[in-house]
């Protein structure tokens, strides 16, 4: 009885090894043949059934995956769909998953939507049960196209029809097609979702996916702060980009002091700020005229421990020269390079233009020249600011020279300098100057605005000679605009 036993085993055994060797014989038939055809992917499928025919076996589901990468290598995108309904109407065998979800994976790399979405639902009929694996490879592709956007209700509806149970992948997919086009806030509302299903719980990754989309976008930082502290309340703690994500996008908005309780916040958890946390926050005091909250900061910066850099000198300096302290802002630039650190381009603009603003044009000079003595090149906000200054001391002659040297350079004024130009050269009676700066602001495309407009037509009514306008030009640039 145990010989029998043996016996039969042995056959089976020897029985499975002759059809795998069959199955090799007419996979290596099948490769010479697509080898030696002149036009093979037009008959692949005889071509196919031949080869195992030749060696008594049968097609195999390996031999239509090789075939099905062999057609798409080639691009004969055309020849796919006979082979499809071949598997789906005159073979038997349940067609494995893997194979359907890289034919998908296939027509989304080609941007055949539509046809990838055709054979997801199809995939009960090619005797297969669906899961998670095909969704996933269809919707990660539906969603990197815009056109793709408006298949994924239909597909999901669908998925459910068939059973498919969406899993963590499932929504990070979704979650990220929601950030990257705009919606966050929609992308929020898929983590409550996912709690309400089984064994689903958001991770780390898409919170912080959430949480960097919310800080892009403009108007949301309240939203991203109380994000961040519900990030914290389930278990997640926040890297340092992440806070500074928060801070910069809180300043952005001008919310200085939520920012820095962000930062009080991240050091109470046990986070250490870094110069490019405390950096943002001073910028949104400056930038918010809190010249006394700015001074604290800076003396905490120190007190922390941390080493300021160009960015926090020349932030500083700048609430300094807002503040019209302008011999302190001097005083620092001294102390930024004791410390080691080189003022730069920026740093020389700030001090320029707190000068030129405060109308010490001699001294707006000086750091003009020491600008260049210590090789930095003169840029657009270096002459707008002086520009500027030489404006609103009156001083038109000069102002417009240097607005001439500074297109014949190549840079472009703002349109705000070009206006302040154009108003302050009518009040001093040299209106065919400020003609020419009108003409200047055409040639850039650059619109008047209305005190401009008012101060030629008045100029123009105050001069008996007549100055011309190219109204046309004017015009024209004003409807292109």
């Amino acid at each position: 009885m145990c010989s029998r036993v043996g016996i039969n085993s042995l056959r089976a055994s020897n029985g499975g090894l002759s059809h795998a060797f069959a199955e090799q014989q007419a996979m290596e038939t099948l490769k010479n043949k697509l080898c030696e055809a002149e036009n093979p992917e037009t008959n692949i499928l005889a071509l196919l059934t031949d080869s195992f025919k030749t060696h008594d076996a049968e097609p195999s589901p390996s031999a239509f995956s090789f075939v099905i990468k062999y057609l798409f290598r080639k691009r004969s995108l055309s020849c796919i769909p006979p082979v499809l309904h071949h598997l789906e109407s005159a073979e038997r065998f349940e067609v494995p998953e893997g194979i359907l979800a890289n034919v998908i994976r296939a027509y989304g790399r080609a941007e055949l939507l539509e046809d990838a979405a055709d054979v997801f639902y199809r995939i009960p009929r090619f005797r297969c049960v669906p899961s998670a694996r095909s969704l996933n490879t269809l919707l990660s592709f539906l969603c990197r196209k815009r056109e793709g956007l408006g298949l994924v209700r239909d597909v999901l509806m669908k998925s459910l029809d068939m059973g498919i149970r969406l899993d963590a992948s499932t929504f990070r997919i979704l979650i990220g097609a929601l950030c990257r086009n705009g919606k966050a806030r929609y992308a929020k509302e898929m983590f409550y979702v996912m709690l309400q299903l089984d064994e689903l719980a958001p991770d780390g990754g898409m919170y912080s996916m959430v949480l960097y989309y919310l800080c892009k976008q403009p108007g949301s930082s309240g939203e991203a702060m109380d994000f961040l502290k519900e990030m914290q309340n389930v278990g997640f703690s926040p890297k340092l980009s992440e806070y500074n994500s928060v801070i910069d996008a809180l300043v952005r908005d001008g919310k200085a002091n939520n920012a820095y309780s962000v930062l009080a916040h991240m050091r109470v958890e046990g986070g250490r700020p870094d110069i490019t946390s405390y950096n943002s926050v001073l910028d949104g005091f400056v930038a918010a005229n809190e010249f006394l909250k700015a001074d604290r900061l800076f003396d905490e910066i120190l007190l922390m421990g941390l080493v300021p850099d160009t960015c926090t000198y020349n932030t500083y300096i700048d609430g300094l020269c807002k503040e019209g302290n302008l011999e302190r802002a001097c005083r620092m630039v001294s102390c930024m390079e004791k410390a080691g650190c080189k003022p730069d381009s920026s740093t020389f603009n700030v001090l320029i233009s707190g000068y030129s603003k405060a109308g010490d044009m001699g001294r707006a000079k000086e750091f003009m020249d020491e600008m260049l003595e210590k090789g930095f090149h003169w840029n657009s906000h270096t002459y707008e600011s002086v520009i500027s200054g030489l404006f609103q001391k009156g001083e038109i002659m000069a102002g417009r020279k240097l607005l001439v040297e500074m297109l014949g350079k190549g840079y472009v004024p703002q349109a705000s300098t070009f206006n302040s130009c154009i108003c302050c050269m009518c009040k001093n009676d040299h209106v065919h100057e400020a003609v020419q700066v009108l003409d200047e602001m055409t040639k850039h495309s650059i619109s008047p605005d209305a005190m401009s407009w008012e101060a030629l037509l008045a100029g123009c009514r105050l001069n008996p000679f007549s100055i011309p306008i190219n109204l046309e030009a004017v015009t024209s640039m004003s409807l292109a605009a």
